[in-house]
């Protein structure tokens, strides 16, 4: 009797933000692959993965077991029982499996351990800045474990390489989410947070320190002062975390929808018309091209992770400059005539459609995976 090789699919260390889409999205796309057959495919997820997969049609019998599990089931005390599997991916890391002996491939996405990070530290404490580059060195030795790194760019590889990383990395382009291109999965937002009578520029971001969010509620301060009653920011945020961002206060420029299921953000980007991302570090947002293909501009902070996949499909700005972030929408909304915005937003939504698509991404992956066992 021929035993078949076990491959295992760990997405239960995600909660919120990019990384979760990014799970859902190969989920999805991995059901419609050819040679699923051949190998004993495992799945676990974490509960906000599972959210946003019954949202949209996913068959889960293409998969010999599948779990929700909790975040905090898998450490590395009990890693040894992953040792069933041959292989385990984990969509994103850090996961550390001490105690697994089979191969271990996982996605990379911290800036934190890549990039000079002074201007995020600096809001911080100094214990706090403590804690934070203990928390990095940490991740930074955890990623350092797995056998494959998977990124997003040949630019996330060559900082690796440059710190020092001896794993075999592989580069998988990102890609906007199949659930784009089928209007019958999109799910409406039923709000009041957007305002038809103000431009809603929206903030499609996890709420992590390096996103640089407080600076969107200082921008939104002074363009109330410059242009009273006219824009609208919408962040997709936690409750909570939103009451922390805005000390409480309510201002009438600065909304929250709360975490939104990736089925929702195709109407979301219907409703508001620009995207705002202030970041200071980033491995690969696919924000700015989910907001290309919906023919929305984009003002993007002038770091170079936004430049090398964005190229002169956005606008730029210091995100350490109010000043010039204002100057930046003001330009486009006020001093933009309308056949060079249309032209624009055309351009960009060719560029975008030109990218690979996610079901090429899946096929990455699971080619990834096979090669692997």
């Amino acid at each position: 009797m021929i035993l078949m090789k076990k491959i295992l699919i760990n997405a239960t260390n995600l909660n919120e933000g990019g990384g979760v889409q990014v799970a859902t999205s190969f989920l999805k796309d991995l059901t419609s692959l050819e040679h699923l057959k051949d190998i004993e495919w495992s799945v676990y997820v974490s509960p906000a993965v599972q959210r946003n997969l019954n949202e949209i049609f996913f068959d889960k019998k293409f998969f010999i077991e599948y779990q929700i599990v909790e975040p905090k089931e898998i450490s590395f005390l009990n890693s040894y029982k992953l040792n069933q599997y041959d292989v385990v991916f984990t969509v994103f890391g850090p996961m550390f499996l001490p105690l697994y002996r089979g191969r271990h491939i996982s996605g990379f996405a911290q800036p934190w351990v890549i990039y000079p990070v002074e201007d995020v530290l600096k809001k911080f404490s100094f214990i706090k800045q403590l804690f934070f580059k203990f928390k990095y060195s940490l991740i930074s030795f955890v990623f350092r474990h797995a056998d494959i790194l998977v990124v997003e760019s040949s630019h996330i590889k060559n900082l690796l390489i440059k710190k020092g990383f001896t794993n075999q990395i592989a580069v998988v382009e990102n890609a906007v989410s199949s659930v784009f291109f089928n209007e019958e999965e999109w799910k409406e937002i039923n709000t009041d947070v957007f305002d038809s009578n103000k431009i809603n520029i929206g903030v499609l971001s996890g709420s992590y320190p390096h996103k640089n969010l407080d600076f969107v509620v200082k921008l939104a301060w002074k363009l109330e002062n410059t242009y009273p009653n006219t824009f609208n920011f919408i962040f997709t945020i936690r409750p909570d975390k939103f009451k922390m961002l805005t000390h409480g206060i309510q201002i009438s420029s600065l909304r929250n929808l709360g975490l939104i299921q990736i089925t929702q953000c195709p109407d979301f980007y219907r409703q508001i018309d620009a995207m705002i991302l202030p970041s200071l570090l980033e491995c690969f947002s696919i924000t700015p091209y989910e907001a290309m293909l919906m023919k929305r501009v984009i003002f993007l902070s002038d770091r170079e992770f936004f430049k090398e996949s964005c190229d002169s499909h956005a606008f730029y700005f210091d995100p350490l400059s109010i000043d010039q972030a204002e100057k930046v929408l003001s330009d486009w909304f006020f001093d933009t005539c309308q056949s060079k915005r249309v032209s624009h937003i055309n351009a960009a939504h060719e560029f975008v459609i030109n990218k690979s698509w996610s079901v090429t991404k899946a096929n990455s992956y699971m080619n990834l995976l096979l090669e692997s066992l």
